[in-house]
């Protein structure tokens, strides 16, 4: 299997393996399969996981659609404003203009063109009113305040007409609130309730005072091809930030995306269905108070770039939410100089590409993490996925990390680690374990590998585990019991750590003369081959696990051909010999 999405400087570190297993544990099968196509075994173990005590939850996300949020037509009655320099005018009902200023105080959709040198769009309706602003080729700077300000309707749609450019642009270190009390507006763009913005234009913003687009309610964007260059947020919904499509590039010397709902468990959430993001934020580049459902689009995220502080006390997260999150599909490539994707509740990854270059950890869940399908490439991270519980059921998984690759760790010490940024935090209480049924895992790490403060149980997948560390590691390290009653396994490299428990109903054979790197290893039994491996590493001893592995019988063990050593294959601790690394070693 030919690992993919990983820099050619790190895949030279990386595993080049193949390996085959039968099917059942009783006797070998004549048609092996291959560890590169992922074929999961059977669950024939304790599959039981243990779930968190204490983590946050939160109900599937929604939007609330409207045909008026889809809606990006107008008609030739419909009321007309001219921009020009210091003047407006205005053909229609429902608005007037003072000089640079425009004032909209009923519904109805409203149709601009031209450009404000210092002026400003308000929105002063009835609480009942929705209002839509075409913009058919605007560009409005307001050099003391807001390019629009809504401080009432019941909702602003702003469509961006099709084929034009449109410009906002706020009073940067000039800026005036124009409510001092609430501190409002404080975007270029701001709406008090609801926003949607919808059509197949452009819009940019330059929000050299605060926030880029804002709302004290639900943020919609529906499509456009929009660019925000903010001081501070790029997009901020209190309530919710929904996005449905589009292209969208965001520029924000704080938080790319962010909503800050405090008050309410049902608000607060980030729900993407598409859109291509570039997102560079100098900290977090997309934030809920609550939780975050992502099932589709392309995203690029880069975070901390705009920061000039050492301080590990702030957050520089490439996805982060409160509660959970969910991924169901995308593609996304994330740098973030803290943890590429965190949740204070469960993550999910149920499909997706997620390639994740991280200074702290790749995956980080204070609950559950789970995989279920998907492919991740962590090319460089303190620990690479780690939660309370870890299961994975399926998905591919090719990870580099400088400490654990897979850690399971929780309960009152938090012993989960102190990474670049400090002690990470678990659910308190409760059994903690890793918990494999499915899926193709290869990494290398320069800590333990697949590392549990509580269990490890593999009933199935195929697993390709190695460490290159020199201190007291394991490729496999548990508190509790290890279980092995399916997959196909290969792990050592420095150390081979746990040593499978006696419930373990799959045998293995045990190698501790030493690989080198680029030699190919096969596990034969009368001519038939059971394992075959390619290591970029060198290993000083090896464990491989499969199926077709019989305890009390023996193996021949080749190195390129010629014959390594025979062994017996055991069972629990029998046969392992040395190499199994010196117990919980290393940082957690």
């Amino acid at each position: 299997m030919k690992l993919k999405g990983i820099s050619a400087a790190l895949s030279a570190a990386l595993l080049i393996f193949c390996l085959t297993g039968c099917s059942t544990t009783g006797a070998a099968s004549s048609s092996p399969s291959s560890l590169g196509t992922a074929q999961s075994q059977g669950n024939s173990g304790n599959t039981e996981t243990a779930g968190s005590d204490s983590t946050p939850s939160t109900a599937p996300l929604s939007a609330d659609l409207s045909d008026s949020d889809m809606d990006t037509s107008w008609a030739d009655s419909d009321t007309r404003i001219t921009l020009s320099g210091s003047s407006a005018t205005v053909s229609g009902d429902g608005a007037t203009a003072s000089g640079s200023v425009v004032t909209v105080t009923a519904a109805g959709t409203y149709v601009l063109s031209g450009t404000l040198d210092d002026g400003q769009i308000v929105i002063t309706a009835t609480n009942a009113d929705k209002v839509r602003l075409v913009l058919n080729g605007v560009s409005i700077t307001n050099k003391t305040g807001a390019a629009i300000y809504a401080s009432q309707c019941d909702k602003l749609i702003v469509t961006l007409a099709e084929g034009t450019e449109n410009a906002l642009t706020d009073g940067g270190a000039a800026f005036q609130y124009a409510d001092t009390a609430n501190e409002e507006p404080n975007a270029a763009l701001f709406s008090k309730d609801d926003l949607t913005i919808n059509g197949t234009g452009s819009l940019t913003v330059n929000a050299g005072f605060n926030n880029g687009i804002g709302t004290k309610d639900d943020l919609l964007i529906v499509s456009g091809d929009i660019t925000v260059n903010a001081a501070n947020h790029g997009l901020r919904g209190n309530d919710s930030v929904t996005i449905l499509s589009g292209s969208l590039t965001i520029t924000a010397g704080n938080d790319g995306i962010q909503t800050n709902n405090t008050e309410d468990s049902s608000l607060g959430w980030v729900l993407i269905e598409g859109g291509a993001f570039n997102i560079t934020a100098g900290h977090d580049g997309i934030q809920a108070d609550t939780s975050i459902a992502i099932s589709g689009g392309e995203f690029k995220i880069t975070t901390g770039a705009a920061s000039s502080s050492d301080s590990t006390s702030d957050s520089y997260k490439g996805v982060k939410a409160t509660g959970d999150i969910t991924f169901t599909a995308g593609s996304f490539t994330i740098e973030s100089t803290d943890d590429s994707i965190h949740a204070n509740g469960n993550v999910t990854i149920d499909g997706g590409t997620l390639t994740l270059s991280s200074g702290d950890d790749g995956v980080h869940a204070d609950g559950d993490l789970t995989v279920n399908a998907g492919t991740i490439s962590i090319t460089e991270a303190y620990e690479g996925l780690e939660g309370s519980n870890l299961i994975i059921t399926g998905g591919t998984m090719n990870l580099v990390t400088s400490d654990d690759a897979l850690n399971a760790a929780g309960g009152t010490d938090q012993s989960g680690g102190a990474g670049p940024f400090g002690q990470d935090s678990f659910s308190s209480g409760g059994a903690h374990s890793i918990t494999i049924s499915g899926g193709d895992i290869t990494f290398l790490a320069g800590g333990d590998g697949i590392d549990s403060n509580g269990t490890v149980s593999i009933s199935g997948g195929t697993i390709a585990a190695i460490i290159s560390s020199t201190s007291d590691n394991g490729a496999i390290d548990a508190d509790g019991t290890t279980t092995f009653t399916g997959g196909t396994i290969v792990y050592g490299g420095t150390g081979t750590g746990s040593t499978p428990g006696s419930s373990s109903t799959q045998s293995y054979v045990f190698v501790s003369t030493g690989v080198t790197a680029g030699s190919e290893i096969t596990v034969k039994k009368d001519g038939q081959v059971l394992i075959t491996y390619t290591s970029a590493a060198d290993s000083q001893y090896l464990a491989l696990s499969s199926p077709g592995i019989q305890s009390g019988e023996s193996y021949e063990v080749y190195s390129d051909g010629t014959l390594l050593t025979t062994v017996t294959a055991g069972t629990g601790s029998t046969g392992m010999g040395g190499g199994m690394g010196g117990g919980r070693g290393g940082r957690k």
